[in-house]
Protein backbone atom coordinates (compact mmCIF):
# COMPACT_ATOMS: atom_id res chain seq x y z
CA UNK A 1 0.00 0.00 0.00
CA UNK A 2 0.75 3.72 -0.51
CA UNK A 3 0.79 5.48 2.73
CA UNK A 4 1.15 9.35 3.36
CA UNK A 5 1.82 10.14 6.94
CA UNK A 6 1.17 13.91 7.57
CA UNK A 7 2.82 14.59 11.16
CA UNK A 8 6.19 12.87 11.84
CA UNK A 9 6.35 13.14 16.04
CA UNK A 10 6.01 10.40 18.73
CA UNK A 11 2.97 8.32 17.37
CA UNK A 12 3.69 9.59 13.18
CA UNK A 13 7.23 8.22 13.82
CA UNK A 14 6.07 4.73 14.97
CA UNK A 15 3.91 4.25 12.20
CA UNK A 16 6.59 4.90 9.71
CA UNK A 17 8.50 2.78 11.38
CA UNK A 18 6.49 -0.53 11.80
CA UNK A 19 4.64 0.33 8.35
CA UNK A 20 8.01 0.35 6.84
CA UNK A 21 8.58 -2.84 8.23
CA UNK A 22 5.86 -4.50 6.18
CA UNK A 23 6.14 -3.33 3.03
CA UNK A 24 4.78 -0.41 2.62
CA UNK A 25 5.69 2.32 0.09
CA UNK A 26 5.36 5.58 3.06
CA UNK A 27 6.07 9.13 2.39
CA UNK A 28 6.51 11.05 5.83
CA UNK A 29 5.36 15.01 5.36
CA UNK A 30 6.31 17.53 8.13
CA UNK A 31 7.82 21.05 8.41
CA UNK A 32 10.27 19.96 10.94
CA UNK A 33 13.57 19.33 9.51
CA UNK A 34 15.11 17.87 11.80
CA UNK A 35 12.53 15.52 12.46
CA UNK A 36 12.41 14.32 9.08
CA UNK A 37 16.42 14.21 9.39
CA UNK A 38 15.89 11.54 12.26
CA UNK A 39 13.05 9.60 10.01
CA UNK A 40 15.45 9.88 7.20
CA UNK A 41 18.34 8.23 8.71
CA UNK A 42 16.79 5.95 10.58
CA UNK A 43 13.67 4.66 8.30
CA UNK A 44 13.57 3.05 5.11
CA UNK A 45 11.02 6.09 4.06
CA UNK A 46 10.55 9.50 1.45
CA UNK A 47 10.50 12.58 3.61
CA UNK A 48 8.62 15.87 2.22
CA UNK A 49 8.93 19.22 3.89
CA UNK A 50 6.13 21.09 4.28
CA UNK A 51 2.57 21.28 5.41
CA UNK A 52 0.91 18.65 5.11
CA UNK A 53 -2.59 20.94 4.84
CA UNK A 54 -1.08 21.99 1.52
CA UNK A 55 -2.55 21.44 -1.72
CA UNK A 56 0.96 21.69 -3.70
CA UNK A 57 2.59 19.63 -0.79
CA UNK A 58 0.37 16.57 -0.94
CA UNK A 59 0.67 16.53 -4.51
CA UNK A 60 4.43 16.36 -4.27
CA UNK A 61 3.63 13.43 -2.28
CA UNK A 62 1.48 11.85 -5.02
CA UNK A 63 -1.75 12.23 -2.85
CA UNK A 64 -3.93 11.27 -5.77
CA UNK A 65 -2.36 7.45 -5.69
CA UNK A 66 -2.23 7.35 -1.84
CA UNK A 67 -4.37 4.01 -0.74
CA UNK A 68 -4.16 5.55 2.94
CA UNK A 69 -3.87 9.31 4.16
CA UNK A 70 -2.89 9.56 7.80
CA UNK A 71 -2.89 12.96 9.82
CA UNK A 72 -1.24 12.82 13.50
CA UNK A 73 0.16 15.93 13.75
CA UNK A 74 -0.56 17.58 17.01
CA UNK A 75 -3.25 20.37 15.74
CA UNK A 76 -6.93 18.95 15.58
CA UNK A 77 -8.45 21.19 13.06
CA UNK A 78 -4.81 20.64 10.73
CA UNK A 79 -5.23 16.81 10.46
CA UNK A 80 -8.99 17.24 9.52
CA UNK A 81 -8.23 19.80 6.60
CA UNK A 82 -5.94 17.65 5.44
CA UNK A 83 -7.96 15.36 5.38
CA UNK A 84 -10.41 16.93 3.64
CA UNK A 85 -8.16 18.07 1.09
CA UNK A 86 -6.20 14.24 0.54
CA UNK A 87 -9.68 13.20 0.19
CA UNK A 88 -10.76 15.64 -2.50
CA UNK A 89 -7.39 15.22 -4.36
CA UNK A 90 -7.77 11.44 -4.93
CA UNK A 91 -6.82 9.93 -1.41
CA UNK A 92 -8.65 6.51 -1.39
CA UNK A 93 -9.21 6.55 2.92
CA UNK A 94 -8.03 9.32 5.91
CA UNK A 95 -7.20 8.40 9.59
CA UNK A 96 -7.11 11.74 11.13
CA UNK A 97 -6.24 12.11 14.99
CA UNK A 98 -8.11 14.61 16.81
CA UNK A 99 -7.65 14.76 20.64
CA UNK A 100 -9.71 17.63 21.88
CA UNK A 101 -12.08 16.76 24.44
CA UNK A 102 -14.63 19.27 23.06
CA UNK A 103 -14.85 17.23 19.88
CA UNK A 104 -15.05 13.74 21.77
CA UNK A 105 -19.12 13.39 21.02
CA UNK A 106 -18.96 14.50 17.45
CA UNK A 107 -16.52 12.42 15.91
CA UNK A 108 -19.47 10.40 14.76
CA UNK A 109 -20.89 13.82 12.82
CA UNK A 110 -17.40 14.94 11.68
CA UNK A 111 -16.49 11.30 10.24
CA UNK A 112 -20.23 11.73 7.76
CA UNK A 113 -19.24 15.47 6.91
CA UNK A 114 -15.60 15.29 6.64
CA UNK A 115 -15.58 11.70 4.78
CA UNK A 116 -13.24 10.62 7.70
CA UNK A 117 -12.77 6.98 7.34
CA UNK A 118 -11.49 6.89 10.80
CA UNK A 119 -10.82 9.25 13.98
CA UNK A 120 -8.71 8.67 16.63
CA UNK A 121 -7.74 9.89 20.11
CA UNK A 122 -4.53 8.89 21.91
CA UNK A 123 -6.19 10.33 25.43
CA UNK A 124 -9.77 8.45 24.55
CA UNK A 125 -8.20 5.01 23.56
CA UNK A 126 -5.67 5.06 26.72
CA UNK A 127 -8.51 5.99 28.80
CA UNK A 128 -10.48 2.51 27.20
CA UNK A 129 -7.61 0.72 27.70
CA UNK A 130 -7.07 1.49 31.44
CA UNK A 131 -10.83 0.92 32.13
CA UNK A 132 -10.60 -2.61 30.87
CA UNK A 133 -7.55 -3.08 33.48
CA UNK A 134 -9.95 -2.17 35.97
CA UNK A 135 -12.38 -4.04 34.95
CA UNK A 136 -9.98 -6.78 35.55
CA UNK A 137 -7.92 -6.09 38.68
CA UNK A 138 -5.91 -9.33 38.83
CA UNK A 139 -4.84 -8.94 35.06
CA UNK A 140 -1.72 -7.37 33.63
CA UNK A 141 -3.24 -6.11 30.52
CA UNK A 142 -6.74 -6.80 29.10
CA UNK A 143 -7.51 -6.86 25.01
CA UNK A 144 -10.58 -7.60 23.24
CA UNK A 145 -11.62 -9.28 20.50
CA UNK A 146 -14.75 -10.06 18.19
CA UNK A 147 -16.84 -7.64 18.82
CA UNK A 148 -15.96 -7.68 22.74
CA UNK A 149 -17.30 -11.42 23.07
CA UNK A 150 -13.90 -12.51 24.02
CA UNK A 151 -11.36 -11.28 26.06
CA UNK A 152 -7.62 -11.80 25.95
CA UNK A 153 -5.94 -11.19 29.49
CA UNK A 154 -2.12 -11.22 30.88
CA UNK A 155 -1.09 -12.42 33.92
CA UNK A 156 1.86 -13.31 36.05
CA UNK A 157 1.74 -16.76 38.12
CA UNK A 158 1.62 -16.24 41.69
CA UNK A 159 3.42 -18.89 44.02
CA UNK A 160 0.35 -19.51 45.51
CA UNK A 161 -1.68 -20.00 42.05
CA UNK A 162 -3.56 -23.79 41.40
CA UNK A 163 -1.75 -24.40 38.12
CA UNK A 164 2.33 -23.82 39.47
CA UNK A 165 3.59 -27.26 38.79
CA UNK A 166 0.84 -29.04 36.52
CA UNK A 167 1.10 -29.77 32.89
CA UNK A 168 -1.23 -27.93 30.62
CA UNK A 169 -3.16 -31.19 29.91
CA UNK A 170 -4.04 -32.23 33.14
CA UNK A 171 -4.83 -28.39 33.92
CA UNK A 172 -7.09 -28.36 31.13
CA UNK A 173 -8.93 -31.06 32.90
CA UNK A 174 -9.71 -29.58 36.19
CA UNK A 175 -10.71 -25.74 35.07
CA UNK A 176 -14.32 -24.82 35.77
CA UNK A 177 -14.16 -22.32 32.89
CA UNK A 178 -13.39 -22.72 29.27
CA UNK A 179 -10.44 -20.65 28.15
CA UNK A 180 -7.47 -21.33 26.36
CA UNK A 181 -3.92 -20.72 27.29
CA UNK A 182 -2.76 -18.79 24.47
CA UNK A 183 1.37 -17.41 25.06
CA UNK A 184 3.55 -17.72 27.77
CA UNK A 185 6.79 -15.43 28.75
CA UNK A 186 9.62 -17.34 31.01
CA UNK A 187 12.75 -15.86 31.61
CA UNK A 188 12.89 -13.89 27.82
CA UNK A 189 11.57 -16.64 26.09
CA UNK A 190 8.10 -16.77 24.01
CA UNK A 191 6.32 -20.59 24.21
CA UNK A 192 2.90 -20.95 22.68
CA UNK A 193 2.35 -23.91 25.16
CA UNK A 194 1.45 -27.42 24.11
CA UNK A 195 -0.23 -30.54 26.35
CA UNK A 196 3.45 -31.50 28.07
CA UNK A 197 4.36 -27.59 29.50
CA UNK A 198 4.38 -26.88 33.27
CA UNK A 199 3.78 -23.53 34.71
CA UNK A 200 6.25 -21.83 36.84
CA UNK A 201 6.01 -19.00 39.19
CA UNK A 202 6.85 -15.92 37.73
CA UNK A 203 5.29 -16.97 34.28
CA UNK A 204 3.46 -14.18 32.34
CA UNK A 205 0.45 -15.89 30.73
CA UNK A 206 -1.99 -14.85 28.32
CA UNK A 207 -5.19 -16.80 28.44
CA UNK A 208 -8.35 -16.06 25.96
CA UNK A 209 -12.18 -16.85 26.97
CA UNK A 210 -15.41 -14.79 27.44
CA UNK A 211 -15.14 -12.56 30.29
CA UNK A 212 -17.65 -15.15 32.48
CA UNK A 213 -15.40 -17.69 31.88
CA UNK A 214 -12.10 -15.33 32.68
CA UNK A 215 -13.57 -14.34 36.11
CA UNK A 216 -14.43 -18.65 36.85
CA UNK A 217 -10.58 -19.01 35.66
CA UNK A 218 -8.97 -16.60 38.51
CA UNK A 219 -11.87 -18.17 40.80
CA UNK A 220 -9.98 -21.35 40.30
CA UNK A 221 -6.62 -20.02 40.60
CA UNK A 222 -7.64 -18.97 44.09
CA UNK A 223 -7.33 -14.91 43.68
CA UNK A 224 -10.18 -12.69 44.37
CA UNK A 225 -12.04 -11.09 41.50
CA UNK A 226 -13.65 -7.43 43.29
CA UNK A 227 -13.82 -5.04 40.96
CA UNK A 228 -12.33 -1.37 42.11
CA UNK A 229 -14.86 0.97 43.45
CA UNK A 230 -13.15 3.74 44.46
CA UNK A 231 -9.78 4.86 41.74
CA UNK A 232 -7.05 7.53 43.07
CA UNK A 233 -5.99 9.14 39.60
CA UNK A 234 -2.39 11.35 39.72
CA UNK A 235 -2.57 13.89 37.23
CA UNK A 236 -5.60 15.93 35.42
CA UNK A 237 -4.92 15.13 32.23
CA UNK A 238 -7.06 14.26 28.96
CA UNK A 239 -6.86 11.00 29.71
CA UNK A 240 -8.00 11.41 33.13
CA UNK A 241 -10.44 13.49 32.32
CA UNK A 242 -11.92 10.76 29.64
CA UNK A 243 -11.27 7.47 32.12
CA UNK A 244 -13.34 9.41 34.68
CA UNK A 245 -16.03 9.85 32.42
CA UNK A 246 -16.45 5.89 31.92
CA UNK A 247 -15.39 5.17 35.60
CA UNK A 248 -18.37 7.59 36.75
CA UNK A 249 -20.56 5.50 33.95
CA UNK A 250 -20.46 2.08 36.00
CA UNK A 251 -20.93 4.16 39.16
CA UNK A 252 -17.09 3.77 40.75
CA UNK A 253 -15.89 6.52 42.26
CA UNK A 254 -12.99 8.97 41.13
CA UNK A 255 -10.18 10.98 43.04
CA UNK A 256 -8.05 13.41 41.13
CA UNK A 257 -4.87 14.75 42.40
CA UNK A 258 -3.63 17.71 40.67
CA UNK A 259 -0.69 20.09 41.20
CA UNK A 260 -1.44 23.34 39.02
CA UNK A 261 -4.07 25.21 40.16
CA UNK A 262 -5.50 26.53 36.91
CA UNK A 263 -5.98 22.73 35.87
CA UNK A 264 -7.62 22.09 39.08
CA UNK A 265 -10.09 24.81 38.27
CA UNK A 266 -10.69 23.56 34.99
CA UNK A 267 -11.20 19.92 35.77
CA UNK A 268 -13.76 20.96 38.65
CA UNK A 269 -15.75 22.81 36.15
CA UNK A 270 -15.34 19.67 33.88
CA UNK A 271 -16.05 16.75 36.56
CA UNK A 272 -18.57 18.34 38.55
CA UNK A 273 -19.06 14.70 40.88
CA UNK A 274 -15.69 14.18 40.94
CA UNK A 275 -12.73 15.08 44.16
CA UNK A 276 -9.93 17.05 42.88
CA UNK A 277 -7.63 17.90 45.65
CA UNK A 278 -4.57 19.87 44.54
CA UNK A 279 -1.01 18.50 45.45
CA UNK A 280 2.15 16.87 44.52
CA UNK A 281 1.62 12.98 43.51
CA UNK A 282 5.14 11.99 44.07
CA UNK A 283 4.95 13.71 47.53
CA UNK A 284 4.86 10.83 50.20
CA UNK A 285 3.10 13.19 52.64
CA UNK A 286 0.27 14.27 50.51
CA UNK A 287 -0.57 10.61 49.20
CA UNK A 288 -0.99 9.88 52.99
CA UNK A 289 -2.93 12.25 53.93
CA UNK A 290 -5.18 11.68 50.94
CA UNK A 291 -5.26 7.61 52.24
CA UNK A 292 -4.58 6.09 49.49
CA UNK A 293 -4.00 2.77 50.64
CA UNK A 294 -7.99 2.88 51.00
CA UNK A 295 -8.26 2.97 46.87
CA UNK A 296 -8.90 -0.31 44.79
CA UNK A 297 -6.17 1.16 42.49
CA UNK A 298 -4.44 3.83 41.44
CA UNK A 299 -3.45 5.43 37.45
CA UNK A 300 -0.43 7.47 37.11
CA UNK A 301 -1.45 9.79 34.32
CA UNK A 302 1.00 13.05 34.91
CA UNK A 303 3.12 14.11 31.92
CA UNK A 304 6.28 13.20 33.28
CA UNK A 305 7.08 9.44 33.80
CA UNK A 306 9.61 9.42 36.50
CA UNK A 307 6.61 11.03 38.39
CA UNK A 308 4.47 8.14 37.35
CA UNK A 309 6.81 5.71 38.05
CA UNK A 310 7.98 7.06 42.01
CA UNK A 311 4.13 7.86 42.52
CA UNK A 312 3.22 4.09 41.33
CA UNK A 313 5.76 2.60 43.56
CA UNK A 314 4.43 4.44 46.40
CA UNK A 315 0.90 3.00 45.61
CA UNK A 316 2.34 -0.51 44.87
CA UNK A 317 4.14 -0.66 48.40
CA UNK A 318 1.19 0.70 49.85
CA UNK A 319 -0.52 -2.83 49.02
CA UNK A 320 -3.25 -1.36 46.40
CA UNK A 321 -4.45 -4.36 44.02
CA UNK A 322 -4.08 -2.25 40.87
CA UNK A 323 -1.64 0.12 39.89
CA UNK A 324 -1.59 1.26 36.61
CA UNK A 325 0.80 3.87 34.66
CA UNK A 326 1.54 6.22 31.89
CA UNK A 327 4.87 5.38 30.25
CA UNK A 328 5.95 7.34 27.46
CA UNK A 329 9.39 6.24 26.57
CA UNK A 330 9.73 2.46 25.83
CA UNK A 331 13.19 1.87 27.02
CA UNK A 332 11.54 2.23 30.50
CA UNK A 333 9.26 -0.20 29.89
CA UNK A 334 11.64 -3.30 30.65
CA UNK A 335 13.09 -1.59 34.18
CA UNK A 336 9.03 -0.75 35.22
CA UNK A 337 8.22 -3.94 34.75
CA UNK A 338 11.07 -5.76 36.55
CA UNK A 339 10.41 -3.65 39.63
CA UNK A 340 6.57 -5.61 40.05
CA UNK A 341 5.21 -2.70 37.91
CA UNK A 342 2.79 -4.57 34.97
CA UNK A 343 -0.10 -2.52 34.04
CA UNK A 344 1.47 0.42 31.58
CA UNK A 345 -0.40 2.56 29.26
CA UNK A 346 1.73 4.04 26.31
CA UNK A 347 -1.09 6.45 24.39
CA UNK A 348 1.32 6.74 21.47
CA UNK A 349 1.28 3.04 20.83
CA UNK A 350 -2.11 2.72 21.86
CA UNK A 351 -2.52 5.02 18.97
CA UNK A 352 0.05 3.26 16.33
CA UNK A 353 -1.41 0.16 17.25
CA UNK A 354 -4.93 0.86 16.45
CA UNK A 355 -4.23 2.99 13.30
CA UNK A 356 -2.10 -0.35 12.56
CA UNK A 357 -4.53 -3.00 12.36
CA UNK A 358 -6.71 -0.25 10.62
CA UNK A 359 -3.85 -0.37 7.95
CA UNK A 360 -4.06 -4.31 7.84
CA UNK A 361 -7.60 -4.90 7.78
CA UNK A 362 -7.43 -2.52 4.36
CA UNK A 363 -4.50 -4.68 3.44
CA UNK A 364 -6.27 -7.95 3.05
CA UNK A 365 -4.96 -10.78 0.72
CA UNK A 366 -7.90 -13.53 -1.07
CA UNK A 367 -10.76 -11.46 0.44
CA UNK A 368 -9.33 -12.99 4.08
CA UNK A 369 -8.91 -9.79 6.37
CA UNK A 370 -7.65 -9.05 9.11
CA UNK A 371 -9.82 -7.15 10.77
CA UNK A 372 -7.84 -6.86 14.52
CA UNK A 373 -4.43 -7.51 15.31
CA UNK A 374 -2.74 -7.40 18.64
CA UNK A 375 0.86 -7.02 19.43
CA UNK A 376 2.44 -8.21 23.30
CA UNK A 377 5.31 -9.40 24.57
CA UNK A 378 7.45 -6.43 23.43
CA UNK A 379 6.37 -7.55 19.53
CA UNK A 380 7.65 -10.90 19.72
CA UNK A 381 3.92 -12.52 19.29
CA UNK A 382 0.63 -11.33 17.62
CA UNK A 383 -2.82 -12.04 18.48
CA UNK A 384 -5.06 -11.76 14.94
CA UNK A 385 -8.72 -11.83 14.11
CA UNK A 386 -9.80 -12.97 10.53
CA UNK A 387 -13.48 -13.68 9.22
CA UNK A 388 -12.95 -17.10 6.86
CA UNK A 389 -13.87 -16.34 3.42
CA UNK A 390 -12.73 -18.65 0.96
CA UNK A 391 -10.16 -21.19 1.60
CA UNK A 392 -10.59 -24.60 0.61
CA UNK A 393 -7.55 -25.49 2.91
CA UNK A 394 -8.98 -24.61 5.93
CA UNK A 395 -12.79 -24.72 5.75
CA UNK A 396 -15.07 -27.72 7.32
CA UNK A 397 -11.54 -30.26 7.93
CA UNK A 398 -11.08 -30.87 11.79
CA UNK A 399 -8.44 -28.97 13.07
CA UNK A 400 -6.54 -32.04 14.45
CA UNK A 401 -5.88 -32.51 10.38
CA UNK A 402 -4.47 -29.54 9.91
CA UNK A 403 -1.08 -29.32 9.51
CA UNK A 404 -0.31 -25.87 11.60
CA UNK A 405 2.82 -23.66 11.21
CA UNK A 406 5.33 -24.23 13.89
CA UNK A 407 4.23 -22.07 17.26
CA UNK A 408 0.89 -20.96 15.62
CA UNK A 409 -2.59 -21.37 17.40
CA UNK A 410 -5.79 -21.52 16.56
CA UNK A 411 -7.34 -19.65 20.18
CA UNK A 412 -10.77 -19.10 19.35
CA UNK A 413 -13.64 -19.40 16.90
CA UNK A 414 -16.60 -16.96 16.80
CA UNK A 415 -19.79 -18.08 15.13
CA UNK A 416 -23.01 -17.39 14.65
CA UNK A 417 -22.01 -14.92 18.14
CA UNK A 418 -21.37 -18.19 19.85
CA UNK A 419 -17.78 -18.41 21.17
CA UNK A 420 -16.11 -22.25 20.30
CA UNK A 421 -12.50 -22.67 22.14
CA UNK A 422 -11.49 -24.84 19.78
CA UNK A 423 -10.39 -28.83 20.28
CA UNK A 424 -8.86 -31.13 17.49
CA UNK A 425 -12.68 -31.94 16.00
CA UNK A 426 -13.77 -28.44 16.17
CA UNK A 427 -13.56 -26.83 12.13
CA UNK A 428 -13.60 -23.92 10.52
CA UNK A 429 -16.83 -22.71 8.53
CA UNK A 430 -16.92 -19.79 6.04
CA UNK A 431 -17.94 -16.54 7.55
CA UNK A 432 -16.47 -17.85 11.06
CA UNK A 433 -14.26 -15.49 13.48
CA UNK A 434 -10.75 -17.42 13.79
CA UNK A 435 -8.53 -15.94 16.15
CA UNK A 436 -5.09 -16.73 15.81
CA UNK A 437 -2.21 -17.07 17.55
CA UNK A 438 1.68 -16.54 16.32
CA UNK A 439 5.31 -16.12 17.05
CA UNK A 440 6.09 -16.38 13.85
CA UNK A 441 5.68 -13.04 12.44
CA UNK A 442 2.16 -10.78 10.75
CA UNK A 443 -0.01 -13.06 8.74
CA UNK A 444 -2.48 -11.23 5.74
CA UNK A 445 -4.17 -14.43 5.31
CA UNK A 446 -5.61 -16.97 7.31
CA UNK A 447 -4.44 -19.75 4.77
CA UNK A 448 -0.51 -18.69 6.25
CA UNK A 449 -1.27 -20.55 9.38
CA UNK A 450 -0.93 -23.72 7.92
CA UNK A 451 3.13 -25.17 6.17
CA UNK A 452 3.19 -25.11 2.77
Amino acid sequence: MKIVIVGGGKVGYTLAQQLSTENHDIILVDDNSDVLNHADETLDVMCIKGNGASVEILREANISEADLLIAVTDGDELNMICCVIGKKLGAKHTVARVRNTDYSNEFKMLKQELELDMIINPEMDAADEIARMLQFPLATNVESFASNMLEMVEFRVLESDALVNIKLMDLTKKIPAKVLFCVVRRNGEITIPKGNFIFCTNDLVYVIGERSDIFNFFKFLGRSSHKAKNVTIIGGSRIAIYLTWILNEVGINVKIIELDKDRCILLNDILSNTLIIRGDGTDQEVLDNENIRAADAFVALTDRDEENLISSLYAHQCGINKVVLKINRQNYFPIVKKLGLDSIISPKFTTASNILRYVRALNNSQGIAVEKLYKILDDEAEIAEFTANNSADLLNIKLKNLVLKKDVLIAAIVRNKKIIIPYGNDFIKEGDKVIVVTKTGFISDLSEILED
